[in-house]
């Protein structure tokens, strides 16, 4: 069963940042479909949670935890990828750049949680680290495209870093993972909405737009409702994350072909090389 939770985060996650790409290719602001990629899931995650029998209520220090994460995983986290996917060559760059973020956590984990490291995980994250620049620096003399989308990237690796463990922690507490991401999302979403506000944005969008901006909602919770159903079942959550890395390369084959983003045979080497060596890093 885990196989056909995986299969589903994996098919929606390239819907999911195929429909960004297309978001930010007709010029709809990032703080305004950012609302509804966190609105949309917030709203499942509080029905699930009441279904399910989950109490909302956290203590004043649960509660304050889990808003700093929301601040620094979730708002600042999407606002770096959402900068980074819109400013890159081919969203699959920054977004493979974005996902390696696993190997710092496989790191920290072993100082925050005792967890087991050992040369093969020493050497995979080596490797994760040279194909990360290969896709980060391009070819001397072949410089086109600005290079803030690879400090947004790592940027955005850092927040999702910090987040991965601190949702770790969470579980280690007991909450369970409805309430926090009830939370975290419906924050997430106050504060986008407020950027909205702040930015003053002349908005005219077409029912196809807005149309577009709900789908990117809808997405963004079947990507994560089904990535932690694959948690809870799968033998190994390193398959889970392997496959979740993966799907960038389709992103980037995919954008390619449809958008007409850049494909360059360097990144492509460079992707499939950190999927590589993701795979030694989790299996």
């Amino acid at each position: 069963m885990w196989i056909f939770y995986a299969a589903l985060m994996f098919l929606a996650s390239n819907v999911l940042y195929l429909l960004i790409r297309l978001a930010q290719k007709q010029n709809i602001p990032i703080s305004f479909y950012s609302i509804t990629l966190f609105l949309v899931p917030s709203i499942i995650y509080f029905f699930a949670a009441k279904v399910t029998g989950l109490s909302l209520l956290l203590s004043p220090q649960h509660f304050l935890l889990v808003i700093t994460a929301a601040f620094f995983y979730s708002y600042l986290g999407n606002l770096f990828s959402q900068k980074a996917v819109l400013l890159a060559p081919n969203p699959g760059y920054s977004l493979i750049l974005q996902k390696s973020y696993v190997a710092l956590t496989t790191v920290a984990a072993v100082f925050l949680f005792d967890s087991e490291f050992s040369f093969k995980k020493f050497i995979a994250i080596l490797f994760i680290l040279f194909f990360s620049m290969m896709i980060a620096i391009s070819p001397k003399g072949k410089k086109t495209h600005d290079d803030k989308w690879v400090y947004f990237s790592l940027l955005a690796n850092l927040c999702f870093a910090f987040g991965s463990l601190v949702l770790k922690h969470f579980l280690n507490l007991g909450i369970q993972p409805f309430v926090y991401l009830f939370y975290i999302t419906i924050f997430v979403a106050i504060l986008n909405f407020f950027d909205f506000k702040k930015q003053k944005i002349s908005l005219n969008l077409s029912k196809k737009q807005f149309l577009l901006a709900i789908l990117i909602g809808v997405f963004s919770m079947v990507v994560n409702f089904s990535m932690q159903l694959a948690y809870r079942v799968a033998p190994n959550i390193g398959y889970v994350s392997a496959i979740n890395v993966s799907s960038m390369m389709s992103v980037a084959l995919l954008s390619a072909l449809i958008f007409k983003d850049d494909l360059s045979k360097q990144k492509i080497f460079g992707i499939i090389g950190i999927l590589a060596s993701l795979y030694f890093l989790v299996v």
